[in-house]
């Protein structure tokens, strides 16, 4: 069972909105669980669906420092499960076209009859939906659903606030010609 109510601030985000809870913080930011961001390694059963998702995603989650070797097998899931859920509809709508072309209904593709003659969901269907249950949760973990986008600061763009300006202080003036580049992970920050 998950835990109850919102889901916990990060201390660095209590920090920056001003403690408006008035509770003690735990200061110590050293404590935190921060791995280092990295691109793990392709395992090596991994489904050829699910190694183009690998590196379709991989590499975006790493250019926002959102992935780590720690989380490779969680990572691993995403990727498999997202290629399971391709597959499951695209077998869905190749039957639907089968029964297309066959004159029948095409929405009967989601249905069996039971052995009494009873229409039910099919299997595939059913497995359908929760594999993309599965998919939108794990998406959420990493921060890959619209809703969870908002939730999701990642050191980059936290550093970037304050190399523009918008995180206090005003920072020394920058001549408008120069373009500053900008960082691609932890090793680009000084």
């Amino acid at each position: 069972m998950g835990q109850r109510g919102p889901q916990a601030k990060p201390t660095e985000l209590k920090l920056l909105e001003g403690n408006r809870g008035k509770r003690p913080l735990a200061v110590n930011l050293d404590s935190t669980f921060r791995p280092e961001a990295g691109l793990p390694g392709i395992p090596k059963g991994l489904s050829p669906g699910a190694r183009k998702v690998w590196k379709r995603l991989s590499a975006e989650l790493l250019r926002y420092n959102l992935i780590s070797a720690v989380y490779s097998d969680v990572f691993e899931e995403l990727c498999e499960t997202v290629a399971d859920v391709k597959a499951l509809r695209h077998a869905l709508r190749a039957k639907q076209n089968q029964l297309r072309a066959s004159g029948h209904d095409p929405m009967e593709a989601f249905e069996v009859l039971t052995p009494n003659g009873m229409p039910q969901q099919h299997p595939r269907y059913q497995i359908l939906k929760s594999e993309r249950q599965m998919m939108l949760s794990l998406l959420a973990k990493f921060g890959l659903s619209p809703s969870e986008q908002a939730n999701v600061t990642t050191a980059i763009r936290a550093q970037l606030q304050l190399f523009e300006g918008e995180g206090g202080d005003k920072p020394n003036e920058v001549s408008p010609t120069a373009a500053p580049a900008s960082p691609k992970g932890f090793a680009d920050f000084d």
